[in-house]
């Protein structure tokens, strides 16, 4: 960065020796982007003036008509209601980048690549090398390899994508793999997803029950139930307190029928 004319003009003397050198940032370019730091200019048009002589040019309306007093009309120069962004930041303000929001990429977990993880990659594989071949030609297959169009870490993620089943669309493409081509070529890839990718797995699975066998199974014993004994419920029969026989007492004596 300068602080100085001079040290500004110094900078197109030796363009010739420049080239022989290490390759850096040119001067006036650095002036250019840090014109609002050095020292004597604070104007991006400065840099212009002091560079290419443009201030010459403010008087070659009066060259080209001498007899007008205000010269040339088409060869005068305006002065600019808006100057630079450093003068007038309003002005630029609508012309800023802003940096896009992307959003976060689903976290995969790890998992063991099966018949149909095989063959969409294989698919993928001879997808993109086609690809190639039909938008860059043969040539550039041969030097740069499949991945112009699709770079293979990408092509990984697309395959760890789907056996998740997290690409449904050009949206979860472009999402999963911030893939600049998803809009050109998102279609094809996500045909040959829904064409190659594991299947959903039924989040209801049934399982036949098991019998074990009679062989094996040891027997338990049931108790058996606490045998009730039928006894005849006696009647109580009198008994004599004198002879202590019974069927009779001191005041009564029960006769018996011949």
């Amino acid at each position: 960065m300068v602080n100085t004319y001079q040290e500004l003009n110094k900078a197109g003397v030796n363009d010739q020796a420049a080239k022989h050198k290490k390759r850096e940032l040119d001067l006036r370019m650095d002036c250019l982007i840090n014109a609002d730091q050095c020292t004597g200019l604070m104007c991006r048009r400065k840099v212009f003036d002091v560079c290419f002589d443009n201030e010459v040019a403010d008087f070659d309306h009066l060259d080209c008509n001498p007899e007008c007093i205000l010269g040339c009309s088409c060869c005068l120069i305006l002065q600019p209601m808006v100057c630079c962004d450093i003068h007038h930041p309003d002005h630029f303000s609508i012309y800023a980048d802003e940096p896009s929001v992307m959003s976060h990429h689903s976290c995969l977990s790890k998992y063991t690549k099966k018949v149909p993880d095989l063959v969409l990659q294989d698919a993928l594989d001879d997808w993109h090398e086609q690809k190639t071949i039909s938008t860059y030609s043969w040539s550039h297959l041969n030097d740069l390899g499949p991945s112009l169009v699709l770079p293979n870490c990408m092509l990984d993620r697309i395959v760890n994508c789907a056996h998740h089943h997290k690409i449904n669309s050009i949206f979860d493409l472009k999402k999963e793999t911030g893939w600049m081509d998803s809009d050109r070529f998102g279609n094809e890839i996500i045909t040959l997803i829904q064409r190659h990718a594991p299947p959903i797995a039924s989040p209801f699975v049934t399982t036949p029950l098991s019998y074990p066998s009679t062989g094996n199974v040891p027997v338990l014993a049931t108790p058996c139930p606490t045998a009730r004994t039928n006894t005849p419920n006696l009647k109580h029969r009198n008994k004599c307190g004198a002879c202590n026989n019974e069927g009779h007492n001191g005041k009564f004596q029960v006769l018996k029928f011949p």
